[in-house]
């Protein structure tokens, strides 16, 4: 055989063999970010945590639709009903009103991955009122096990508000959660005063 082959061989064969290594191991963070699920995550706070401080017990919901990151519409025995998560704001969507708040969209979209990627998805009260002024059913939301509440705050999609005592057992673990959030300048918090105590500023990022 002669040298020329056998260089053409080794080149050939270490193409493939880089090929199939790829395949297997080469998915790029950005890809692997893209196919991770709620399951991949690890929260702080456990169903079996609030349902011993608040006394409640879950029950399963069938998701339907989300209206923006923290409404959304679903199932519960047979009916139709809105939740609304308990001590969290997203920014608005706005539908009725012109465009959307900044970072409403990827809030709303965070949220509907991972509803619609779930296995499970369990709700549990609060020890005051179960719904609000709109009759929207008010609640602690588990994807998979992980609370969605804290999941958004982790990501900077949601802010820590609407606390209506006695509604508001795990509000300083929430707040906890959201500092990391805002030390880290994550989306919402990444641009100063766009959140303030009467609401979000869209005028200070745009």
């Amino acid at each position: 055989m002669k040298m020329q082959d056998i260089k053409t061989l080794i080149t050939s064969g270490t193409i493939i063999l880089a090929v199939a290594l790829y395949m297997i191991f080469g998915r790029s963070p950005a890809e692997d970010q893209s196919t991770k699920s709620v399951t991949d995550q690890q929260g702080t706070i456990t169903i079996e945590q609030v349902e011993e401080k608040t006394g409640n017990k879950r029950f399963e919901i069938d998701y339907i639709k989300a209206y923006d990151g923290d409404t959304i519409q679903a199932i519960i025995n047979g009916e139709k009903r809105k939740i609304r998560l308990l001590m969290v704001d997203t920014p608005e969507m706005n539908y009725n009103k012109g465009g959307a708040q900044p970072y409403a969209e990827e809030a709303k979209e965070y949220t509907i991955n991972l509803l619609e990627k779930a296995k499970k998805i369990e709700a549990v009260y609060d020890v005051g009122p179960e719904t609000d002024n709109y009759d929207r059913l008010l609640a602690y939301l588990f994807v998979d096990n992980v609370l969605l509440q804290e999941s958004l705050l982790n990501e900077g999609l949601a802010v820590v508000r609407y606390i209506h005592k006695p509604n508001n057992t795990f509000e300083d673990a929430f707040r906890d959660i959201q500092e990391k959030a805002q030390d880290a300048k994550l989306n919402i918090w990444s641009h100063e005063d766009y959140y303030q105590k009467d609401g979000f500023h869209p005028e200070v990022v745009q």
